[in-house]
């Protein structure tokens, strides 16, 4: 072997050595993703973590035996026919055994992926939970039958190759069809799913990120064999050359050294490293073992006794929260009995989110706002997001709080602040029936006085905004509605977060919060909640409508559809009309809160500053 020869067969070696190795820091690191996979309940994980193990095995063991032949091709220590024919076999082991393992893996993959559509979804307009003509599950023992078929009939293939009953041409032909004909069957399976259940909304909005995590990794295999699909075409064409060009009998430049191992290097590393490191991520793995089994898992005080896992042994049917700004001793152990729950609605959303009403403990005679959401069932998927949920809002500093959480059979509790003096929308509109000075004076006329203490609350109430978005919390649908008042007539912000209980509540109860109030950019949404679409800009859209309403004391597009509210809003970009007799810079600044373009509506700053001088010419 001259000096050429043997430079390209060390160039060769250092990179089996690092592929051997990368794939032996794989193989442990897939056995703790194998061991969770075991745990859980379901059968196609741990098919999928068990094959991964397998392709590190197998990729490892033969990188290191292509380094132990190349360096017993340098010492010369076999003679030529024996060493080829050890190439021959290595080499097209290398490319088949991790093709056949790979289309087990992915099979699996696929096959969860499944599962997870038909588990994962809400039937629109019901209620029930992920009920389909056909079930994947129903099938799993015949998938299983057809696995195992499948890796009997590779292993026959692989033996046969061995013995040399099979050509290496012949086995690449098979393997090309395969690399070429499973891609498009998933494609058109995958598009025709996500057609199949467009019109059906996932369960919860963890169980959404999961399939989309799921999804994006089989597109991603997918695309992937495309260029092996590359490789094993040049392999069928230049099988001879390749092989005599790894064993060191082909003489080559250095710019051919190269190519080849880029080639080789390259075609293992995207083929197959990248997509293994993914799928023993830990986002992945916690999307693959995500249990469907607890979507149907539905909590009932009658149905259900002694004590349930959300996350954690906790009493059947309350939930304990985090961040709690109370006193931990006055809500711990509160049962839904401990409540004296007035029957005269404090305030009450005719939208499907439920009624609010006052409330008293028998172990506090404080008044509290109790918001009793009806609802038929609830998963368990539902009432983890909703606990998580609320302990981010009971993180954000200055906002209003969630003290307690419970649900039933029926209804879903959430525990709050009572804010007597009700909120914003009937503090302008409500005249009659309260002795507050403060909210009488308001609505008797448009004095210089009257319209201070109107910018005095729009300025409360935009520093209000500005707290929610410098901890990057968007409210989304900010509306009078849910601009509160406290004791001290101090304005408190609420309704924001909550988005996964808030989406099933506009499937199972039609609520909506798009309205007059929203932003351009939110109406296109699917469905009728604000998703999140929403940016700091649509609050300060928000922001405008309410500045309009507080001076003007008219609700914005009152009542209209979400289609009429998109044809006027988006497409027409009409707004309500503002009387000529309001203020000119009250105006100008309610005008340019609502511009279409979220990029020209003023921030904090601009509108603080602005306010001041309606303020000091007032006054």
């Amino acid at each position: 072997m001259d000096d050429t020869i043997k430079e390209s067969a060390y160039l060769l070696s250092i990179a089996y050595l690092l592929l051997g190795l990368i794939f032996i820091l794989l193989a442990l690191y897939s056995i703790p993703c194998l061991w969770k996979a075991w745990k859980c309940r379901q059968f196609f994980p741990k098919i999928f973590y068990l094959f991964i193990l397998a392709i590190c095995c197998d990729q490892a063991t033969y990188q290191l035996l292509y380094l132990y032949e190349v360096i017993t091709a340098i010492k010369q220590e076999k003679d030529e026919n024996s060493q080829i024919e050890s190439f021959r076999i290595i080499f097209f082991q290398t490319i088949y055994v991790p093709d056949a393992i790979f289309f087990v893996i992915y099979f699996s993959l696929f096959w969860q992926f499944l599962i997870m559509m038909h588990h994962g979804r809400i039937k629109t307009g019901s209620i029930l939970v992920g009920k389909r003509n056909w079930n994947p599950e129903q099938a799993n023992s015949k998938v299983r039958l057809i696995l195992y078929l499948y890796i009997i009939g590779q292993a026959i293939v692989i033996w046969q190759f061995m013995a040399q009953g099979l050509s290496p041409k012949a086995i690449m032909i098979c393997d090309i069809a395969v690399n070429a004909s499973v891609p498009i069957i998933v494609i058109i399976m995958v598009l025709y799913l996500n057609i199949k259940f467009s019109g059906s909304p996932f369960v919860s909005n963890r169980y959404e990120k999961s399939n989309n995590k799921i999804q994006q990794l089989l597109w991603i295999w997918i695309l992937l064999r495309i260029p092996q699909l590359a490789v094993n075409v040049v392999v069928v064409i230049y099988n001879d050359d390749l092989i005599a060009l790894m064993g060191g009998k082909l003489k080559v430049t250095f710019i051919e050294q190269l190519f080849l191992i880029l080639f080789i290097v390259g075609d293992i590393i995207i083929v197959q490293i990248i997509p293994v490191m993914m799928a023993m991520s830990n986002s992945f793995l916690s999307a693959l073992l995500l249990d469907h089994n607890r979507i149907n898992q539905l909590f009932s005080v009658e149905t259900f006794s002694g004590e349930m896992n959300i996350q954690e042994q906790q009493p059947q049917g309350q939930i304990s929260l985090k961040n709690n700004p109370r006193d931990d001793t006055l809500f711990k152990d509160l049962k839904l009995n401990d409540l004296i729950i007035n029957e005269r609605q404090f305030f009450r959303k005719y939208n499907g989110f439920g009624e609010i009403k006052v409330t008293t403990l028998k172990r506090d005679t404080k008044k509290y706002a109790v918001r009793i959401i009806q609802f038929k069932e609830l998963s368990s998927f539902l009432i983890d997001e909703t606990k998580q949920e609320i302990e981010q809002i009971n993180k954000i500093k200055k906002g209003y709080k969630i003290l307690w959480f419970d649900f039933n059979e029926q209804s879903m509790y959430l525990l709050s602040k009572y804010y007597p003096n009700s909120n914003l929308n009937e503090f302008i509109h409500k005249n009659t029936g309260n002795d507050s000075a403060q909210i009488k004076e308001i609505t008797n006329s448009y004095t210089n006085k009257q319209l201070l203490i109107r910018v005095n609350i729009a300025t409360d109430l935009i520093k209000a905004i500005q707290n929610l978005h410098d901890q990057n919390v968007i409210h989304g649908h900010l509306n009078s509605s849910n601009v509160l008042f406290n004791d001290k007539f101090k304005l408190k912000i609420v309704d924001y977060g909550l988005r996964a209980i808030k989406k099933y509540a506009s499937l199972v109860n039609g609520y909506s919060n798009k309205n007059g109030f929203t932003a351009p950019e939110c109406l296109n949404d699917k469905g009728s909640v604000v998703s999140q679409s929403a940016i700091k800009e649509s609050d300060i859209y928000s922001f405008g409508m309410i500045l309009y309403q507080l001076f003007t004391e008219t609700i914005p597009f009152y009542n209209m559809p979400q289609k009429d509210l998109i044809q006027l809003i988006k497409e027409q970009q009409s707004r309500p009309k503002i009387p000529v007799s309001l203020n000119t810079n009250i105006a100008t600044l309610i005008r340019c809160c609502w511009q279409q373009d979220p990029i020209k509506r003023p921030n904090y700053n601009q509108i603080l500053t602005t306010l001041k001088q309606i303020s000091d010419n007032l006054e």
